[in-house]
């Protein structure tokens, strides 16, 4: 009787020609995870391709679901797949990447990463400064600021949660431009004329709120990049101020840097 041959490699697999050397040096996990990751950086698995279950390519390369286990995890710590709870694994899109030496709006860095930005208004007030607001504005506690929250996304996806404070000066700012264009700074330029020169920003990391995941749609084991951020008109005053958060799966910080002078 001749031996039963292996499933085929489901989906998209099927023509990766996925092979690993068991004589390499190089570990088997490791083998089968550069093999996926080479697939992943030359498109032949697009973003949102989903991965064959542990069990399906296992099968299929003869291998340990322990060992498949081990190549998709190594993935995921390099960033690019996802495990979606009770959905499988998954190739992740390109990250929005933001650059921290210049000062750009998020609709910028959004267009910049090759997706459409989007701004969903779910709160505007007047609420008084206290605090940390009032310091930052430099304006008297009490004293009348524009609270606007907002939900910012990257092709419809929820990316970002911007809780921003502005300044007396810009009560009177126009909600039906700031929807209609879906840039702060544009509607303050074009309202206004005012313009950001520079700003000051705070990173950190943190666990979400219940709120952030409900507007960012997160399970509880994905933590979040927060931002606190003071941005300054060409006057020098304050014009903003602005606590964000971020999904840490779809955002990367990016730092440019360079060696001032010569030497060590």
């Amino acid at each position: 009787m001749s031996p039963i041959p292996p499933p085929a490699l489901p989906g998209s697999l099927a023509d990766l020609d996925l092979r690993v050397d068991r004589s390499a040096e190089l570990p088997v996990y490791l083998q089968l995870k550069q093999q996926l990751e080479c697939a992943v950086r030359d498109g032949r698995l697009p973003a949102g391709a989903p991965l064959p279950s542990e069990r399906a390519l296992a099968a299929a390369l003869g291998l340990s679901r322990m060992t498949v286990r081990r190549a998709y995890e190594a993935l995921v710590e390099a960033g690019l797949v996802e495990q979606r709870h009770g959905a499988g694994t998954f190739v992740r899109g390109q990250a929005l990447e933001q650059p921290l030496e210049r000062l750009t709006s998020y609709s910028e860095a959004t267009r910049l990463s090759g997706y459409e930005p989007g701004s969903e208004l779910v709160t505007v007030e007047q609420v008084p400064a206290s605090g940390r607001v009032a310091q930052a504005l430099e304006v008297e506690p009490g004293a009348p600021l524009l609270r606007l929250l907002r939900l910012r996304t990257a092709d419809g996806e929820p990316l970002e949660l911007q809780d921003a404070y502005l300044p007396p000066r810009f009560l009177e700012l126009s909600i039906v431009e700031l929807t209609q264009s879906g840039s702060l700074y544009r509607t303050l330029d074009t309202q206004f004329g005012v313009r950001p020169l520079r700003g000051r920003q705070w990173v950190g990391a943190r666990q979400p709120t219940s709120l952030e995941l409900r507007h960012l749609r997160l399970s509880r084991d994905v933590p979040v990049l927060s931002k606190e951020r003071i941005t300054y008109g060409l006057d020098e005053r304050p014009i903003e101020y602005v606590l964000a958060v971020a999904r840490s799966d779809k955002y990367r910080l990016v730092v440019h840097m360079a060696e001032e002078q010569a030497g060590y």
